[in-house]
């Protein structure tokens, strides 16, 4: 796996973000149907992406990246999941990456990291199935991860590691073992190469092993305690909240492009009575209500995060505002799971031909439907702050 260069943050470019990402979205549509047998982004994908600055936007200015707002963050990574699914994963894969490592770590990771202003790429997986031990003014790691969406390029892996002292897990103050998120060299880490998925076969989410080593402890971030060091309100609206954006903004541009491929179906395929499918009136009422809902779940995230990044600015979120970050990116794929499930249903058999780009948006809409962030629990979990049930948390 060859890496990308690291780039310095782009200078200010004529036109807007969306405007930007939109002139690539050709090519990268054009190079999404390799990647079905490569499992992995072509490398002209990732360097253009990397060349326009799309993976530093999460990062904060201090460091070379762009701290760009929500509503331009929803822009980017929807634009490019509408032109390949797989493309916008990776992407906010490493936009969130750096965002960690840029805004919570310490100098001495910074200098590695960051190098000069210019950022390197950072992408793995922050689920705590490592293992940290305190030594000296470092910690000791080891780990077995799945999932590292965005490794295949990233000279900085990502992993979550629970903190133990004599052999068990060290507990916070409100009783929850203490979790710390690391970046690894890439060097130390080795790759399992088995990424064979049904959908987002792009991302090249490799499972990986952390080796034993001791990192110094401005590699680490202590999510139970967090000590933000540099950035604005980005990074002060909640811990899961650029996920939460990302992983919102991946199944609305998603969403947004099977809409279109489905609209584009209808209208050359023809009925037994010799008019097309566009000329029913079932399918007028299915793709309306189709646009009403996705257009009212991106209303709903936009809405949401543009409140957060505002009260964050002023020291105001409450735990209202931390429900609907959970709850308007568990929305988006409910109706982008809905959307997927009718237009497939609408193409009958040229939806199942492989090749077919409702097919390949449908599997990749339900692969990450898969996430955690998103999937049911999520929607359970909201449901029982809302109910009021005793004990009820979301984790923002």
């Amino acid at each position: 796996m060859a890496l990308s260069p690291v780039h310095a943050a782009p200078a200010a470019k004529s036109g807007t973000w969306l405007q930007r990402i939109r002139k690539m979205g050709p090519m990268i549509d054009a190079a999404a149907a390799s990647h079905e047998d490569d499992t992995e982004l072509s490398a002209d994908v990732v360097r253009a992406m990397d060349e326009a600055g799309v993976f530093g936007m999460m990062s904060p200015r201090e460091v070379g990246g762009t701290e760009n707002h929500p509503d331009e963050l929803i822009d980017v990574i929807s634009e490019l999941s509408y032109w390949d699914g797989s493309a916008g994963w990776y992407a906010h894969a490493v936009m969130t990456g750096g965002s960690v490592a840029g805004a919570f770590l310490g100098d001495r990771a910074i200098e590695a990291i960051f190098p000069s202003g210019r950022f390197s790429h950072a992408a793995g997986q922050a689920a705590p199935t490592g293992k940290a031990v305190r030594e000296g003014e470092g910690y000791r790691i080891s780990g077995r991860y799945s999932f590292g969406s965005g490794s295949p390029h990233a000279q900085w892996i990502v992993g979550g590691y629970i903190l133990h002292e004599d052999g068990k897990p060290v507990m916070s103050e409100h009783g929850q073992p203490v979790m710390l998120i690391g970046l690894a060299p890439r060097e130390t880490v080795s790759f399992k190469g088995n990424w064979d998925v049904i959908g987002l076969r792009g991302t090249g989410s490799y499972d990986f092993e952390v080796n034993d080593q001791v990192l110094h402890q401005d590699f680490f971030h202590n999510t139970t305690a967090p000590v933000q060091r540099r950035g604005g309100a980005l990074y002060r609206m909640g811990f899961m909240a650029l996920p939460c954006i990302s992983h919102g903004a991946f199944a609305i541009g998603a969403a947004r492009r099977i809409i279109d491929e489905w609209s584009a179906f209808a209208k050359c395929k023809p009925r037994s009575d010799g008019k097309t499918a566009s000329e029913m009136s079932t399918f007028h009422r299915d793709v309306a209500i189709a646009t009403a809902d996705l257009n009212a779940a991106e209303a709903y995230l936009r809405r949401t995060f543009s409140q957060l990044f505002d009260a964050a600015e002023a020291g105001t979120v409450t735990d209202a505002m931390r429900l609907d970050g959970r709850l308007s990116t568990s929305h988006t794929y409910v109706v982008a799971m809905r959307v997927a499930q009718t237009a497939f249903a609408s193409a009958t058999t040229t939806a199942i031909r492989n090749g077919n780009i409702i097919q390949r948006v449908f599997r990749d809409i339900h692969a990450g439907n898969a996430h955690f962030l998103t999937a049911e629990q999520s929607l359970i979990d909201s449901g029982k702050v809302i109910a009021g049930v005793d004990g009820a948390a979301l984790v923002f």
